[in-house]
Order: structure tokens, then C-alpha cells, then sequence
């Protein structure tokens, strides 16, 4: 029995997000969907075109379904005016790999009428995180442990342009405070959504940040949120890191550990047991900063790209 592709309506929603947690139950930081979760963070984003999200049907049942997009950046330094056509999901099961290929061709047929340049596809280089709390705590893209996901792209002409590495830590003690070398001070604060399309994809969380000074002049900075959505399957809330830099003249100070360390106190104390962050796969020096904070190595993610 082959399967027919039909854009979304309402009549598709249990079964769609019903796969989508059979597809992911493996992974304990990818949250689990409800419809009233995916109504919320999907459905009602201003950006969001049913005919875009493309669900196949097989025998009367969901077998697979692809979300295509094309919408503005969501980060501060995204150009609010500017649209990108990407794939945000791909979610099939691992024996349909024709129903994978066929989606990826279909929702790739969608974009190429609406967009110039490339396809980004579980990319977060210019992010619309409609998933964002939901795919590995951040902006979606491909962990290398649904390969069925990336072999279908790769066969629809997607080309791997982003490998990072998901690194997630148990915090099953108050996590210790680590002072840096030297007088430092630190500013605590909620994070300014720069634009709308920040202000849209950041409904339901509260970004804050951790501003290192050393003499009154900018040492460094740290930008994280609770994640909340993963307590279902990991028994508590995560936090997660997903900015942070040094200036090069205070480097090699401990500046990045003594953030990063509070942090993970700030959110420990605020119930979350788990810490996860995503950096660049050839990034040594963070990986060796964040595993002496206990975090390990638990998925390589990969975003793709079609040049059209």
C-alpha cells in the first residue's frame, strides 16, 4: 500500500503528534508533543502556512510528516526583515524510508515556489525555532541518532553544512559556584527580545543572561533558559546554555567555567536537574570547559542545506 501526502488540517493533528513521540521516545531531551503543545508552538506562530506542513497517509494512518517553512530569523542577530525558506521537521519511521524521500520531495517542491538561494533544512544557522524546548532543547536540527531522517535529506539533495555536539549533564547535587581568577563581577538579567520574530519564538520561556565584568569593562557573557517541556521524559526541567563567549584578552582566566558554573546553581535551585548546551563539533576548548562541569557528549546534530 502506497501512501498519499496531504497538507495539514485539524483532522491530522493526534495522529501527528502521536508519531512524532513514537519517533523520538528513545531520546530523553527531545520533549514530547501533545496537540494542545503543538497548536501553541506551532499552529499560532504568525508565519505558519498549513499547506507547508505535509502529512503522509498511509491505510488511514500517519506514517510521516514534513513541516516546511519560510519565515524570519528568531535571534538578535537575524535580520527581522528577511524571510528563509527551511524544513524545521522531518519525522518518519526508521522502515518508511519512502515516505521520508517522498516528503522531502514534496516539501522541497513547496519552497522552491516561494524562495531564492537555499533550502535550510534542521538548520539552526537563521532559526524559526517553532520546536524550540522540543527538538534536543533548542533550535531544531538532525541528531545523528535518527539517521533515517538524514538519509532522506541527503537523497533529496541536502548537503550537510552544520555538525555540533549536544552535550547534556545530571545535576544530582547543587552545582558548586567556580570563582574566576582575579576581580570580577557578575550582573545577573532577563534577556531583551530584540525583535518580533524573537518576541514570537520565545512564548513560553524567559531568556536570561550572565554578564562577566573585569574593571567595569565587558569579560564575558552567558545566555540561558529553563527548558521545561522535557521534564516528562527526563523527571525534571533542564536548563540549557545557548550563548556564550569571552573576549579574547580574558581568556584563559576561568571566566567561561565560573559563568557556566552559575548558571547551572541559579537553575539548580529553581528545580532543574539537568543541563544540556549545543557547540561546534570542532570546538576542543569548550568541549573541555563544559565536561569539568560534568557535561558529556550525547548526540552529534546535523543541519542541512539546498542550494537552489
Amino acid at each position: 500500500m502506497s501512501c498519499t501526502i496531504h497538507a495539514y488540517d485539524r483532522r491530522y493533528l493526534e495522529g501527528v503528534t502521536a508519531l512524532y513521540n513514537a519517533e523520538t521516545a528513545f531520546e530523553p531531551h527531545i520533549a514530547s508533543l501533545d496537540p494542545e503543545r503543538f497548536v501553541a508552538l506551532v499552529e499560532n506562530k504568525s508565519c505558519f502556512d498549513p499547506e507547508g506542513l505535509l502529512v503522509a497517509v498511509e491505510g488511514g494512518e500517519v506514517t510521516g510528516w514534513i513541516h516546511a517553512c519560510v519565515a524570519p530569523g528568531s535571534e538578535g542577530g537575524h535580520d527581522p526583515a528577511r524571510r528563509v525558506a527551511r524544513i524545521r521537521m522531518l519525522i518518519f519511521p526508521r522502515d518508511r524510508l519512502k515516505v521520508g524521500s517522498a516528503l522531502v520531495e514534496a516539501a522541497t517542491q513547496w519552497l522552491r515556489s516561494r524562495a531564492e538561494g537555499e533550502i535550510e533544512a534542521l538548520h539552526a544557522k537563521a532559526g524559526y525555532p517553532f520546536y524550540r524546548g522540543l527538538w534536543m532543547g533548542g533550535e531544531p536540527m538532525g541528531p545523528a541518532t535518527l539517521p533515517h531522517v538524514q538519509m532522506a535529506l541527503e537523497v533529496g539533495g541536502y548537503k550537510i553544512s552544520q555538525e555540533s555536539i549536544f552535550m547534556a549533564a545530571a545535576m544530582t547535587a547543587p552545582p558548586e559556584e567556580v570563582a574566576p581568577e582575579g576581580a570580577v563581577e557578575f550582573v545577573e538579567y532577563t534577556t531583551e527580545m530584540r525583535h518580533e520574530g524573537m518576541r514570537e519564538s520565545w512564548i513560553g520561556f524567559e531568556p536570561r543572561g550572565i554578564r562577566a565584568l573585569a574593571n567595569g569593562e565587558p569579560a564575558g557573557n552567558l545566555s540561558w533558559v529553563m527548558i521545561p517541556y522535557v521534564a516528562g521524559r527526563l523527571g525534571a526541567p533542564c536548563m540549557n546554555i545557548w550563548g556564550l563567549g569571552v573576549p579574547e584578552a580574558h581568556r584563559r582566566r576561568g571566566i567561561a567555567t565560573a559563568l557556566i558554573s552559575r548558571a547551572m546553581a541559579r537553575a539548580y535551585a529553581e528545580g532543574a536537574r539537568f543541563a544540556s548546551v549545543g557547540t561546534q563539533l570542532w570546538n576542543a576548548p569548550a568541549h573541555a570547559t563544559y565536561a569539568r562541569l560534568g557535561f558529556r557528549p550525547h548526540s552529534v546534530l546535523i543541519g542541512r542545506v539546498l542550494i537552489l
